[in-house]
């Protein structure tokens, strides 16, 4: 450790020392404060799941990560007359039945049926999980260790702390916020050099290092032709990859806005179906958290 961990006052305190007005700072700063909120629910998640571990069925979702993106597996009944079963992962010996939610009739699943739910709108299945939700978030598996959440929601707090670098129109002379479209690219990279340069942890900085997307490489950097230098711009350990997880449902657009998963599912396919499965696979490790309740709670549009 070459430099100090902030505690969350000292994060706040960061904010206003760089926050070029309080136009940027209510923007930025709350969407922090959103993020670590997010990864909070996540991390608590993943640590439940870690906990029940070792009591939990051999064929529960959350230990061999199946989904209801699997074809053997079946959607949510609430808007397309499915219901999942209910013994699945349970101790009646697992049965893979389904029923139709009105008339009863057992039906079964199959690919043509999963793409038609696609075709309707949903990418993503509710995961029946063996355990409850956990601070609203349902799904995920079992992670390899408990993740730290002080570090994690510490890492969240500054993670788009160099986004007030790449201000086009910061609002110190009261007019509306720009960003500087072509270099937000180097919010990251520039938000890790400030907080290295304040002596912040390199643990820490990383978290604004490491977020953008669903993880940059180096070949993508070189690929797109990104101002960039060309290196890995990827998560380092599971408190990094959750706060890059989180940051994909909410956006600093002006108004900001929350995103669900489809939708942000949606955003990815434009940068390739790979870029779109990385995050269906992120979904079905972490989880899903209500977003519809916390954009409710912040008070902003939600794209579903």
């Amino acid at each position: 450790m070459t430099g100090y961990i902030p505690t969350l006052a000292q994060a706040d305190e960061l904010h206003h020392k760089i926050a070029p007005s309080k136009a940027a700072y209510d923007l930025i700063h709350t969407h922090c404060v959103i993020i670590a909120t997010i990864t909070r629910q996540l991390v608590r998640r993943q640590n439940a799941l870690f906990v029940r571990r070792c009591t939990l069925p051999k064929d529960a979702p959350e230990l061999i990560g199946k989904s209801l993106d699997d074809a053997s597996d079946a959607y949510d009944g609430n808007d397309s007359g499915i219901q999942a079963d209910a013994s699945v992962g349970g101790n009646n010996g697992g049965t893979n039945a389904k029923t139709d939610a009105k008339s009863g009739d057992e039906i079964h699943v199959t690919p043509a049926l999963m793409a038609q739910k696609r075709n309707n709108g949903s990418l993503l299945g509710t995961i029946k999980a063996t355990v409850p939700p956990t601070d609203g978030v349902s799904g995920g598996t079992v992670p390899p260790r408990l993740l730290d959440e002080n570090l994690a929601v510490v890492g969240a707090m500054l993670h788009d702390i160099g986004t007030y670098l790449v201000l086009k129109h910061d609002g110190s002379d009261g007019g509306k916020l720009q960003f500087d479209g072509p270099n937000y690219i180097l919010h990251g990279l520039r938000g890790y050099d400030w907080l290295t340069s304040q002596g912040v942890d390199e643990s820490i900085a990383q978290f604004a290092r490491n977020h953008t997307g669903v993880g940059l490489t180096r070949e993508q950097v070189v690929a797109q032709g990104l101002p960039l230098p060309p290196a890995d711009y990827v998560p380092m350990n599971l408190e990094q990859e959750v706060v890059m997880v989180a940051d994909k449902y909410n956006s600093k657009s002006i108004p900001p806005r929350f995103l669900t998963a489809e939708a942000y599912a949606r955003k990815a396919r434009r940068f390739g179906v790979d870029n779109e499965q990385a995050w269906l696979d992120l979904v079905k490790k972490y989880g899903v958290p209500d977003i519809p309740a916390l954009a409710k709670k912040f008070d902003m549009k939600l794209d579903a």
